[in-house]
């Protein structure tokens, strides 16, 4: 009988403990002083504050902004990859709000580009950033962070072309013309809106005066268009010009951006 009712007692106790929903005014004041410790950049104790809310008043009118605010803390926290799964927790909820899920979505953006490793390593990252940011870009909610997006993704795009570049540098130190040529060929067709382009341009042309100067001018006169800097192309095409005919493979090397 004892036993009994302390069964009871117990089933009692937990059903209550389980129904249990801190307050709003409680969730409230929790967001107040998680705002108070963002603004003092304390992460990671937000973070801890911000979980309580999630598992303690997960139905409050709070919850969604608390699962928003601890994307933010790990972007803070320079933790993008946990940044990016706390991010589409916040954009796959139903309660979220419009302002904040175009925030999330640029942010979601800044994750994926700080992601990405400097030119001379693995460039994977930069890829998937790229494409990411392309998706965003066309969001008509994204209007107003176009702009932001476009120099992101010209910064990406100039990260690869550098990594071009210099292999095709590799390459020629190497004496792998060819395969050098091929470098510089990407960045004139994929990365042709980066600062890399001339120097490509103007390093392919040089290579063609290997076989013949006329080819080099020729080759200049067509893409006379493709130089984004018009004092670029001028020089260039003075360069060859003034370049000597029939001459050592190192003559001519030796003018390469």
């Amino acid at each position: 009988m004892v036993k009994n009712t302390y069964l009871i007692i117990l089933f009692l106790f937990l059903t209550n403990c389980s129904s249990y929903i801190v307050s709003d005014d409680t969730s409230n004041s929790k967001i107040d002083f998680v705002k108070s410790l963002i603004e003092n950049k304390k992460y990671s104790r937000a973070i801890d504050e911000l979980n309580y809310i999630l598992f303690n008043d997960p139905l409050s009118e709070f919850s969604a902004l608390s699962q928003f605010y601890i994307a933010e803390c790990y972007f803070y926290l320079n933790d993008f990859n946990q940044s990016i799964i706390e991010y589409n927790k916040y954009l796959t909820r139903n309660d979220t709000v419009d302002e904040l899920v175009k925030k999330s979505q640029f942010m979601l953006c800044k994750c994926y580009f700080n992601i990405s490793l400097e030119y001379n390593k693995d460039q994977s990252d930069t890829y998937i950033a790229i494409e990411k940011l392309q998706y965003f870009i066309e969001k008509k909610s994204m209007n107003e962070y176009s702009s932001d997006l476009e120099v992101m993704i010209l910064e990406l795009r100039t990260k690869l072309a550098k990594k071009d570049f210099y292999t095709a540098k590799l390459y020629v130190k190497i004496e792998e013309i060819d395969a050098a040529l091929i470098y510089f060929d990407n960045i004139v067709n994929e990365y042709y809106d980066t600062e890399f382009v001339d120097d490509a341009l103007t390093n392919i042309a040089i290579i063609y005066c290997l076989e013949d100067i006329g080819k080099a001018k020729d080759y200049i006169s067509e893409y006379k268009n493709n130089f984004l800097d018009s004092t670029s192309f001028e020089e260039t095409n003075n360069l060859i010009g003034s370049l000597k005919s029939d001459q050592n493979e190192s003559y001519y090397l030796a003018y390469l951006k």
